[in-house]
This record gives structure tokens, C-alpha cells and sequence, in this order.
């Protein structure tokens, strides 16, 4: 049985485009350029925004839990593996490698640094996707699918059933960029040392980048923010929460206790500007 489900879920990954890269090797011994993973719709599917935390944990619902079951099985399985370690039958083959859901540590979340994600978050990740990444849209499944798988996946570490889900940061308005607003970023740039990781340039290519691990240990090179969007988007206000939330799991820490609204603000403006294509 597990061998039809991993068979199954894995000719369903290939016809997703989740491995559209798995000839870049060859690609790169040819000479050409690899094929790049396309990127997330203009205007990401919206879904619901998060509730304020109770203070309590909202462990998943057991009947969504079970259909979320078949849906992971048909869908995540290649990747995530039959219960959502990380260590599907492709997981060796792709870069960045699945998330471990066991661990109940996500990188992209709303909520404050070591919290866990909101239902909200999960869901926006499996329906928009991870832009430059094997993780592909699943807005054309169904709403009911997603939703139910937001809860199989809370339902894969203990935590969810232990720990409070905390209510996502206050993003404050966006003020108007500028040159001001901008040279204020570069002074923030500086301080932080944002180079030591990300470069002068913001390419990725700092004095710490081949030194960097996740909490796995596998190489996480810095985002190059030369190149296009963020993994989770591209709106200054995606920009914004990562800073002050951080990338949990990773070496990105949350700015959250260390820089103002303004500063966060004008960082944005400034790596905005580093973007060459």
C-alpha cells in the first residue's frame, strides 16, 4: 500500500511542475541555463486573514484531520513523505528540501520568532505556494482540500496540541518611499550587517553565506534580493514581516525587539531597491 501511495502522489507531483528542475544538472553540465520553477500568480489567492490567539492550543479537528489524510496522501507525500518527515521519495533530489512538518517549525508564518504559524499561514502557503521553489499553487484544489489540509498538518507535531497558536504582528501602514526613506535604509542595512550574509549588493553572496545552516543542518544560502520576489511574495508588506518575524529554523533571526516600525520601514524601501531584474 505505501508503495502505490508514494508511486501515486509522486506521478501527481510531476504533473504539478513540482519537479520542473530535475534535469538542472544535466542543464548545468550541458552549458544552459537550468529551468526556473515559475513564479507565484500577480495577485496571490487571497485567504482568510488570521483571529487574534485565545491563549489556548486549537488542536486540529479530527474529522477534517482524517479527510486532510487522503488529500496529503494524493498530493504532498513525494516530498513530505508518508508522515510528513521531510523524507519523501524526491526529497534528496530537490533544493530547497521539504519542510519537516513533524518539527512544527515554519519559516514563513505571521506570527513572532519560535511561535508557531497560524491556520492562516499554512493555508496561504499551500495555496499560493513558494515562489523559486518545488512547492507548487494548490489553489485549484479544492477550498475544502486546503482547509483540510492546514489541519493533517497541525495534526503531524505535538505542538499544535500543546502550545497556543499566537496572533500574527501588527503591520503598521506603509509609508510613501523615497530617497529619505531609503538612505534611512541604508543606514539600517549597515548597522544590522546585513551584508555579512546577503552581500554589499544584496545578492546573497556575504562573508557568512557558505557558512550558513538551517536547523537541520543543510546549507541555507541567503535570499539574493537581486533576483526577484520573495519565497512568500512580493508586496513590501511581505518584506516587512519577515524582518520582524523572522525565518524560524534558519539563521534569519526576527528584528522585532531591535528595530523601530520606521527602521523595519525604511529597510524595506532600501532592499527594494536592490533589485536588478
Amino acid at each position: 500500500m505505501k508503495i502505490t501511495r508514494l508511486a501515486a502522489s509522486a506521478a501527481l507531483a510531476l504533473a504539478a511542475g513540482v519537479l520542473a528542475n530535475a534535469a538542472a544538472p544535466l542543464a548545468q553540465d550541458s552549458g544552459a541555463a537550468p529551468p526556473v520553477p515559475p513564479p507565484p500568480p500577480a495577485t496571490p489567492v487571497p485567504v482568510n486573514p488570521p483571529r487574534a490567539g485565545s491563549g489556548q492550543p486549537a488542536p486540529p479537528s479530527p474529522a477534517a484531520v482524517a479527510r486532510g489524510r487522503k488529500a496529503f496522501d494524493r498530493y504532498c507525500i513525494s516530498c513530505h513523505g508518508l508522515e510528513g518527515d521531510g523524507r519523501g521519495p524526491t526529497a534528496d533530489w530537490i533544493d530547497p528540501r521539504p519542510r519537516v512538518l513533524t518539527s512544527g517549525t515554519f519559516k514563513f508564518r505571521s506570527t513572532p520568532s519560535g511561535e508557531l504559524p497560524t491556520d492562516a499561514d499554512i493555508l496561504r502557503t499551500i495555496t499560493n505556494g513558494l515562489h523559486g521553489t518545488y512547492m507548487p499553487r494548490w489553489a485549484p484544489i479544492t477550498g475544502r482540500e486546503r482547509a483540510d489540509l492546514v489541519q493533517f498538518v497541525k495534526s503531524l507535531s505535538q505542538r499544535f496540541a500543546t502550545e497556543a497558536q499566537s496572533p500574527s504582528i501588527a503591520i503598521p501602514p506603509r509609508p510613501p518611499f523615497g530617497p529619505q526613506l531609503v538612505k534611512q535604509g541604508g543606514d539600517v542595512w549597515r548597522k544590522m550587517q546585513c551584508a555579512a550574509c546577503h552581500g554589499d549588493t544584496g545578492k546573497g553572496d556575504g562573508s557568512s553565506a557558505q557558512t550558513l545552516r538551517d536547523d537541520w543542518g543543510y546549507p541555507i544560502p541567503p535570499h539574493d534580493f537581486t533576483r526577484g520576489p520573495l519565497k512568500v511574495g512580493d508586496a513590501p508588506e511581505d518584506l516587512y514581516r519577515t524582518f520582524m518575524t523572522g525565518l524560524n529554523g534558519t539563521p534569519m533571526p526576527s528584528y522585532a525587539d531591535t528595530l523601530s516600525p520606521d527602521d523595519a520601514w525604511a529597510l524595506v524601501a532600501y532592499v527594494r531597491t536592490l533589485r536588478k531584474e
